[in-house]
């Protein structure tokens, strides 16, 4: 049986991931002929996985046609973790629905090891995303996720007992009034805004 072709959602993902986990680092070149011979594919579905991520600023578009992985300095880091936090007190304007505490039930489980936490808590900022029903709100939580994911994966590098933090957060967002979840989010936020040079600085290849 012939082998599935290579697809741009696979090349996308893969490329993806290599970003979140530093193998490009922040600013390198993307080179087309490089990707087409590491993944055995055509320039097409390459070139359409790099459009994919240029659309969620991972990736820039240059000017004459080429990609280079965007750069992430300590202050737009810093920024970036603000606007994210920002995002959440809107998504935290309202009591939580049943549907979304018992996604947060579930996240209990997942986070029972520092390397964990940085994908539970994607997860748990889409949930709280999708509760104002504001697709708008959720497509730049998202989006602003993908841009820190780098950063939240590094993160139990830096930070005391993220295992426990994660816990706290979770419990105080689920059982708590909503007016403490806020204030919980807004510290998360804080700490690591304060930390972004730390954080930028493990990040470095």
């Amino acid at each position: 049986m012939a082998p599935e072709p290579i697809t741009a959602d696979y090349i996308y993902r893969r490329i993806r991931h290599e970003i979140v986990e530093g193998a490009f680092a922040h600013g390198a070149m993307l080179k087309l002929t490089r990707l087409t011979d590491q993944f055995g594919a055509s320039a097409t579905p390459v070139r359409d996985a790099l459009n994919r991520l240029v659309g969620e600023r991972l990736v820039i578009l240059l000017p004459g046609g080429g990609f280079r992985v965007r750069p992430l300095d300590a202050d737009r880091l810093a920024g970036l973790y603000r606007w994210h936090g920002h995002l959440i007190q809107i998504a935290l304007e309202r009591p939580l629905p049943e549907s979304a505490r018992k996604g947060l039930g579930a996240l209990k489980h997942e986070a029972l090891d520092p390397g964990q936490v940085a994908a539970a808590s994607e997860r748990l900022f889409g949930i709280l995303a999708t509760v104002p029903q504001n697709e708008e709100l959720a497509q730049a939580v998202a989006a602003a996720s993908r841009a820190l994911a780098r950063a939240r994966a590094l993160e139990h590098r830096l930070l005391p007992d993220v295992v426990g933090e994660f816990s706290l957060l979770l419990a105080t967002i689920d059982r708590a009034p909503i007016g403490a979840a806020r204030r919980a989010m807004a510290r998360y936020h804080q700490e690591r805004a304060r930390s972004s040079f730390a954080i930028h600085t493990i990040m470095q290849p």
